[in-house]
């Protein structure tokens, strides 16, 4: 073997190696359906059934759901999903429940904000995992979440899609400093 054939042999093994170590990286991320910063907040022990019993007890919280799509309507200017419930395995994928009696297998609604910036094959998702913000109790008793994230799987590869609400964080309300009474905590004090 010459030492260009050597070199050649040493180079074609690195970039192999360099794509295998890529493409596992890619089906590692890929196959992610929420994000880690949502799932670092949400609280992963809650069911369901826990939710849908008492939505005002997780009021404000960020909880992680399956859902698919059953009607919506556009409620002051939001979009509003009325969706079922679908679990999710350990990947967080949908699954449908073991029956449609299941206490798994109930209803709730999304509130969607921007609803203009969803992908337009939404309305092909067969399922959904969402990350949302519990913010009451909406109609008919069900909970009523406000959409953060969604990972949808369309019944067709190219109808699968992923959305998210984004809040620019440099343009939120401030407290003009007239409004600031002296019983605030967070008042600077100037001595």
């Amino acid at each position: 073997m010459t030492v260009q054939s050597a070199k050649s042999r040493s180079m074609y093994i690195g970039r192999l190696a360099r794509a295998i170590l890529m493409s596992v990286l890619c089906v590692a991320v890929g196959c992610t359906a929420v994000p880690r910063k949502y799932l670092q907040e949400a609280d992963s022990t809650l069911k369901f059934s826990w939710l849908a019993a008492a939505p005002e007890f997780y009021q404000d919280r960020l909880v992680v759901l399956g859902a698919v799509i059953v009607t919506e309507e556009v409620r002051a200017g939001d979009l509003w999903l009325h969706v079922k419930n679908r679990p999710l395995d350990e990947k967080y994928r949908p699954q449908l429940p073991p029956s449609p009696s299941d206490h798994e297998a109930g209803w709730y609604w999304l509130v969607v904000e921007k609803h203009h910036t969803l992908p337009s094959s939404y309305r092909h998702w067969a399922d959904m995992t969402i990350v949302g913000r519990v913010i009451g109790v909406g109609p008919e008793g069900q909970p009523l979440v406000k959409l953060i994230y969604a990972r949808g799987w369309g019944m067709n590869p190219k109808h699968d899609g992923v959305w998210e609400h984004s809040v620019d964080r440099n343009y939120g309300p401030t407290t003009p400093p007239e409004l600031i009474r002296e019983s605030d905590p967070f008042q600077q004090r100037q001595y």
